[in-house]
């Protein structure tokens, strides 16, 4: 008797840590299924879907288990003359929860190079995030590229496949327009099915235990 209720007890109990909201740094250990590395060589976004925004330029966001990733280049058709400058700020949502985003000057960067910049959520530097911002050569002037990945975890946000993440910005660029993705964990899901596995072998034991002694 004290088994079977053992039993009951452990599926139950998984079953409802599996239904419960999975926090970021807890879900899935595959935390890059989008195989984006922030290094300033942004063919990781060429099969990332990209949406048009004013003027020409283009703009994606992605999410994984574990971060929210945004890309965004100002001249895409290399078509414009002068200096095109990225939006000064950004507004990241996790459903209700906002962040004013914003990335640091990429200072003596010239044409051709990229750089490093820091993410800040808030007004605070946002110490796992990676940004690197580049200007291409252009025969018209110079132009920016930026590519950004910002831990859930450090954002203190839950990743669930329900999760409404946007970003959008009041610059004139995105005209409005805003990005919008969901988040990926599976981590609840697994919890379950390893209840219920726990459960089916402790029926199975105690059934064959009965069979000997009967």
């Amino acid at each position: 008797m004290r088994r079977w209720l053992w039993i009951l007890l452990t599926c139950f109990s998984l079953i409802w840590l599996g239904s419960t909201t999975t926090p970021a740094h807890a879900a899935t250990t595959n935390s890059n299924k989008l195989n984006i590395s922030v290094d300033g060589n942004f063919s990781d976004w060429d099969d990332k879907p990209m949406t048009s925004l004013n003027n020409d330029a283009k703009a994606s966001l992605v999410a994984d288990d574990s971060a929210v990733y945004f890309y965004m280049n100002t001249n895409p058709n290399d078509n414009k003359h002068g200096f095109i400058a990225l939006p000064d700020s950004y507004t990241l949502k996790f459903g209700s929860k906002s962040f004013a985003i914003t990335l640091g000057k990429a200072k003596g960067l010239g044409a051709g190079k990229v750089k490093p910049v820091t993410v800040n959520a808030n007004g605070s530097t946002v110490s796992g995030a990676e940004a690197m911002i580049s200007r291409p050569k252009d025969s018209h002037g110079n132009y920016e590229i930026v590519e950004m990945r910002v831990p859930l975890r450090d954002l203190g946000v839950v990743a669930t496949s329900s999760q409404n993440i946007s970003m959008t910005s009041g610059d004139a660029m995105f005209g409005g327009t805003t990005l919008t993705t969901t988040g990926g964990s599976t981590g609840g899901v697994i919890l379950v099915a390893a209840g219920f596995s726990i459960a089916l072998v402790g029926v199975v034991k105690i059934a064959r235990r009965r069979r000997q002694t009967a």
